[in-house]
């Protein structure tokens, strides 16, 4: 980790502003430890990387071109949480079983009452999580595509449409390289079922609008050198089509969803440390 750290220091620029070409060096760094994690089943993709990575997208300015990035690591981090929550049922029935056996063994040590509250609070609220991250996931996705109108790179649209909702072209059966579309339920497939007609009617509308607007303009585009057309078509689109969601919103909603999941990992390796540091604990005593 010392290494990392003396990485990241230099590429932010500790005493200057905002670096772009820093804030891109954390990011691709952190994906390359991601992505090179060992595969086994002892091995574990690091929480604190993944959080950091997603926030790295974030702030200070919400990069929407990384939004398919985005979209991984929250699936990530909805693993997490998931993990978690089987965590808490199955100590939820270790607490059962033990609180019958406390008399013939007085050294158990249960979970005090406010301990049992908050994982019990954790499974209860295993479906509404879910429903957060499904919908800021549906969120991204629409607000990616909008992006990709005005975007350089707006030639990836049809691709990315196709990992976002997978056969929505007919003879086109390239299955989607997205990790959200894994283990997605029936009411899960509905939503972004629903999503798509949404974007579709959307991306029709868009395509609509372009097509009388080249013919109401066509003569006055001519004379426009390609900067000057690009920057008047953007400025007619956001006119048109304002986003379909807040930026500021979403953000919100995320950091709403991230503090969930960070405050459950959080407390349950306090009420559940590993064996791991209960040895460290021991040897600092």
């Amino acid at each position: 980790m010392q290494d990392f750290h003396h990485q990241m220091v230099p590429a932010m620029g500790m005493y200057t502003g905002y670096n772009a070409e820093g804030h891109r060096a954390i990011y691709d760094h952190i994906s390359s430890i991601l992505e090179n994690e060992p595969a086994s089943g002892d091995a574990q993709v690091p929480p604190a990387l993944v959080f950091y990575e997603i926030r790295n997208i974030l702030r200070p300015h919400f990069i929407l071109g990384q939004i398919p990035d985005l979209l991984d690591c929250l699936a990530i981090v909805d693993t997490f949480r998931r993990y978690a929550v089987e965590a808490s049922s199955v100590a939820l029935s270790w607490q059962e079983y033990y609180m019958k056996e406390l008399s013939s063994d007085p050294d158990i040590t249960l979970l005090t009452e406010r301990e049992l509250k908050k994982v019990q609070d954790y499974v209860t609220n295993d479906e509404r999580d879910r429903l957060h991250y499904i919908l800021v996931t549906k969120n991204l996705c629409l607000l990616h595509v909008y992006y990709l109108m005005t975007a350089p790179e707006s030639c990836m649209l049809a691709e990315h449409l196709n990992d976002y909702f997978p056969g929505c072209f007919p003879g086109y059966d390239t299955p989607s390289k997205l990790l959200f579309q894994h283990g997605l339920s029936r009411s899960e497939k509905q939503v972004m079922e629903e999503t798509y007609q949404e974007c579709k009617e959307w991306i029709l509308d868009v395509t609509q609008w372009e097509e009388e607007r080249e013919q109401e303009q066509g003569q006055l585009l001519v004379t426009l050198t390609a900067e000057e057309a690009d920057a008047a078509f953007q400025q007619a689109f956001q006119e048109k089509f304002p986003p379909p969601y807040s930026q500021e919103e979403l953000v919100s909603d995320l950091d709403d969803y991230l503090y969930i999941v960070e405050k459950m990992i959080r407390k349950l390796e306090d009420y559940f440390p590993s064996a791991k540091v209960l040895e460290r604990l021991k040897r600092a005593v």
